[in-house]
């Protein structure tokens, strides 16, 4: 697999690679200037914050993890329930919007949380989890460019960290099987195969790639 440095080279390597690519496209596509720099940001940003806080490797201890300080502690009943590197996890689609939507959950039951604690101590609070939460889900819905800019740059961000992670793995395999003779091929190379491309795609699949 490859490791942390990796991943964060890569995520920002191909934000940098997709920018001006996806505002070409909107601009041929006779987009506002305005609104396809816009559109090109908030992809730009969402890749990024995916790929380099968001990471798929928030089902285990990682680097990533320190990244969030003292809101470490919000990542744990994620990394408990999600199976190490599986589809939940790594899934090309899904799982980033899953992250996403997780953190908008944390965020509200951290507020409710506070306004409880408050309560208890003679200091009650306006519902502001209610409200916070109304508001953003109100904000998303009159936006809906932004939200699709959004949730593409989460997924893009979240696939290259996880197409990697595959090509690494099986990649390995297949050039072990190519260009190592069997006779000098290690033991334990010889009796796995190549990771399957189908752990992306399948929630139910058992296939886990193994770190390198």
């Amino acid at each position: 697999m490859p490791n942390t440095p990796t991943h964060d080279f890569l995520t920002v390597a191909t934000s940098l690679i997709m920018t001006p690519a996806i505002y070409s496209i909107l601009r041929t596509a006779e987009v506002d200037q305005s609104a396809a720099v816009v559109v090109t940001t908030v992809i730009f940003l969402a890749h990024n914050i995916s790929g380099l806080l968001f990471s798929p490797d928030l089902d285990l201890d990682s680097r990533i993890h320190k990244r969030w300080g003292i809101l470490l502690f919000i990542w744990k009943p994620y990394k408990w329930c999600i199976p190490h590197r599986h589809f939940w996890s790594h899934g090309l689609v899904i799982p980033p919007i899953m992250r996403l939507g997780y953190f908008f959950g944390m965020v509200i039951m951290l507020i409710f949380a506070t306004e409880v604690t408050a309560q208890i101590f003679g200091f009650p609070l306006p519902n502001y989890h209610q409200s916070v939460a109304k508001s953003i889900i109100d904000w998303f819905i009159v936006n809906p460019i932004i939200t699709l800019s959004i949730a593409f740059g989460f997924v893009t961000g979240g696939a290259v960290h996880s197409i990697a992670d595959w090509v690494v793995t099986g990649g390995k395999y297949v050039l072990r099987a190519l260009f190592v003779p069997p006779g000098h091929a290690p033991r334990v190379a010889r009796k796995r195969a190549p990771t399957s491309v189908m752990w992306l795609f399948n929630p139910f699949s058992r296939v886990r790639p193994d770190h390198f």
